[in-house]
């Protein structure tokens, strides 16, 4: 198993959002850990749209869960019930990456007891969304790779061994066997230097 960057962001973004759980006091710290799990992201741009996706669906899966335990109920059949209402509704608003945590959403706020239920669901709500927030910053704190500079080495590489066949075509000076043989050499020399 290779140890990466986003082994070690998850890691952090973990932390970050059980301990700022833990300073807002926040009754119940795991379920900020929880989310940030799902939120990590190798780039800053899919994190930005990870956190908005999340976000949304988060909203749906709680409004609907606020909704089933205000004015229908929070038993464990209305649980499933409003789990299948939030994945279709999701599914509908083209939102399908964020049902696992939209799910963990509405299963932990429904299951908020009945007494001051939507002051503890609110709550639990909140908890999650902070998890969110925690791994959106871990992901804008650690860059990710550099891609780009691993294509243009790429690009280049290509473009030099290209350059390289034309230049011996035009001379007509390219023997194919030999050719063909150094190119497998290069190959070979190129895999061992990964």
């Amino acid at each position: 198993m290779k140890f990466g960057a986003r082994i070690l962001k998850t890691g952090i973004a973990i932390s970050l959002a059980l301990f700022i759980a833990q300073l807002c006091h926040s009754p119940s710290p795991s379920l900020a850990g929880i989310s940030a799990i799902f939120a990590v992201q190798p780039s800053i741009y899919r994190s930005y749209l990870e956190i908005l996706q999340r976000a949304q669906g988060n909203v749906i899966g709680a409004a609907i869960a606020i909704g089933f335990g205000l004015y229908i109920g929070n038993d464990f059949i209305l649980i499933g019930i409003a789990s299948i209402l939030c994945v279709a509704m999701l599914i509908q608003f083209k939102l399908e990456n964020t049902i696992g945590l939209a799910l963990v959403t509405l299963v932990i706020v429904m299951d908020s007891p009945n007494s001051d239920f939507l002051m503890v669901a609110l709550t639990r709500f909140g908890t999650i969304m902070l998890g969110l927030v925690a791994a959106f910053i871990v992901n804008l704190i650690f860059l990710p790779p550099k891609y780009e500079v691993t294509l243009f080495q790429f690009i280049y590489s290509t473009n030099d061994e290209i350059m390289r066949w034309i230049k011996l075509n035009l001379r007509h000076a390219a023997d194919f066997p030999l050719l063909k043989k150094r190119h497998e050499m290069d190959a070979k020399a190129d895999y061992t230097n990964e």
